[in-house]
């Protein structure tokens, strides 16, 4: 009896190892052009180990005795856009294209076992969502981020891309809270708690790129560009045809009148 019950822990170990199925990929969204680091959470890579990145079915990267390899596919797809870190083996993607998009898988052997990671990369169109507004008017930035709510930071940037303007950390509050660049922004920004961005009393100053990138704990980056427009101010479409119109009806009217004069000159009615 005690065979046939050892007999069934070890089956159910094996059904256990080999039924089990992989964990999910890692999903990261970003934008083309960015750069997108794909980390292994290796701490240090030990002398010895090996370290090997595959894009689908092409290796890409690897560190053998200690030696970093870069590869590429035949359409040139990475070149010189890879980065291999020989410390940790996290692997970086710079200047991102839509077709970088795919399944990356890294494996790392060492004497006592082989680990495995997976990456699902997205890479959406670089090409900003265009706001255009007449100085004075209120500038709407708002994205199309469905699961907005189950993030953690909601943050604005503009131009350089890295210094906040508007944020929510919904870790230490709900509240928004405002990081003006020398007090351009100084009491006309609003964020809502969808991550909607408005920006009151535009100025000409204003007009350039936004950024939004959304972050939560074991969850993918997500960004959103806007490029942003401010016309100067000025008489509205309206104001001016009515003026044209107005103009045009006035040159009718003189032009009928002398007509009219010059008729009554020669006697006729």
């Amino acid at each position: 009896m005690g065979k046939a019950y050892l007999m069934i822990i070890v089956l159910l170990s094996v059904e256990g190892v080999f039924g089990a199925e992989a964990d999910p990929p890692k999903t990261i969204e970003s934008a083309e052009g960015d750069s997108v680091k794909l980390e292994t959470c290796v701490t240090k890579i030990q002398e010895g180990d090996e370290v090997e990145w595959k894009f689908g079915p092409h290796v890409i990267a690897t560190i053998k005795a200690n030696n970093v390899l870069l590869y590429d596919t035949d359409d040139a797809l990475f070149k010189d856009k890879l980065h291999l870190d020989d410390q940790t083996g996290d692997l970086t993607i710079r200047n991102t294209r839509t077709k970088h998009s795919g399944l990356y898988e890294v494996k790392i052997v060492n004497i006592t076992h082989t680990e495995h990671k997976r990456f699902s990369v997205t890479l959406l169109d670089a090409i900003p969502k265009k706001v255009s507004v007449t100085e004075g008017e209120s500038a709407v930035l708002k994205h199309d981020v469905a699961d907005v709510e189950i993030y953690d930071m909601i943050m604005w940037m503009f131009e350089d891309g890295e210094t906040s303007i508007a944020q929510i950390n919904k870790k230490t509050s709900k509240t928004p809270s405002y990081d003006g660049i020398d007090e351009k922004f100084r009491d006309r920004l609003q964020l809502d708690q969808t991550g909607t961005l408005t920006i009151t009393n535009t100025k000409s100053t204003d007009a350039g790129l936004y950024k939004l990138e959304v972050t939560g704990q074991n969850k993918a980056v997500k960004y959103r560009k806007f490029r942003v427009t401010v016309s100067e101010s000025g008489l509205s479409t309206g104001v001016i045809v009515a003026i044209c119109v107005g103009a045009a009806a006035l040159i009718l009217l003189v032009l009928g009148a002398g007509i009219w004069c010059r008729n009554r000159g020669k006697g006729v009615l």
